[in-house]
């Protein structure tokens, strides 16, 4: 199981890395449970294509289970694997909120 492994196939894409934390975050809230893609992406928010791709690509590198028969994902994380996502998310916020200070600091120099 590795998140990274599942990264190292992503463009460097914030929107992308943005859907794929609230992708993160959903199943480690809902782990052992199984979830549709579109309980994915009501539950989320995210943009479908994003949650289209995202999905098969954690599966392949073992971070969700996937039953083929009900077309269904599943994550039962360990320890490292949440270690992972911990900081993932702590990054994604990070340059989240980065970005928000600088736009507000553009804004308030120059006007909106």
């Amino acid at each position: 199981m590795s998140l990274a492994r599942a990264l190292a196939g992503l463009p460097d894409d914030p929107a992308l890395a943005q859907t794929l934390r609230d992708v993160l975050l959903l199943f480690r809230r809902h782990a052992s449970d199984w979830l549709t893609e579109t309980d994915v992406q009501t539950k989320t928010g995210g943009d479908p294509g994003h949650v289209r791709r995202l999905l098969p690509l954690l599966t392949k590198a073992f971070v969700l289970d996937f039953d083929s028969e009900s077309d269904r994902y599943r994550y039962r994380g360990d320890i490292a694997l949440n270690y992972e996502i911990d900081t993932f998310v702590r990054r994604v916020e990070y340059h989240r909120s980065h970005v928000q200070t600088n736009v507000a600091r553009f804004r308030e120099r120059y006007g909106s």
